[in-house]
């Protein structure tokens, strides 16, 4: 390379850097979002995969069946337990980071920008892939149809 494109490189490094760190600022009410959004959505689905384990193990046919009842609950525990405090401390962590600007460089940020994010989504496929799978088996299951109104 000449050093007539020196010039040229450093202007555009500069203006990418300029757009990154805006990028970057402009994130932070989009994580703090992204938190309230899914903090409210884990919750709402932890309670109904609860629930939905409560009423497909009351009429689970087998013991095989309710032992892989219970793996759900062991999964979800482990989610619970293990995973999304994990995923919402990165998430935390990274909006501070991002907040103080403590970042040697943007591309060091946007890095840690996707190793902090990729946790809190891991959470969420994870309880959607438990949701289709205890969707399946409810679907299996005979669930008696609630008694005729006039019957009581």
């Amino acid at each position: 390379m000449s050093s007539n494109s020196e010039p040229a490189l450093d202007a555009i490094r500069a203006r990418r850097e300029v757009r990154d760190r805006l990028m970057l600022q402009h994130s932070i009410p989009l994580l703090e979002q992204l938190r309230n959004m899914v903090q409210e959505w884990v919750d709402g689905e932890f309670r109904d995969l609860e629930d939905l384990i409560v009423q497909v193990d009351c009429f689970a046919p087998s013991e095989s069946a309710s032992e892989r009842i219970n793996r759900f609950r062991i999964e979800l525990s482990r989610i619970r337990s293990r995973h999304l405090p994990k995923a919402l401390k990165d998430l935390d962590e990274l909006i501070a980071y991002i907040k103080k600007q403590e970042f040697a460089s943007v591309e060091e940020a946007t890095r840690k920008l996707g190793q902090k994010v990729r946790p809190i989504l891991s959470v969420v496929f994870e309880l959607a892939r438990a949701r289709d799978r205890l969707d399946g088996m409810a679907d299996m299951i005979q669930i008696p149809p609630p008694p005729p109104r006039g019957s009581r």
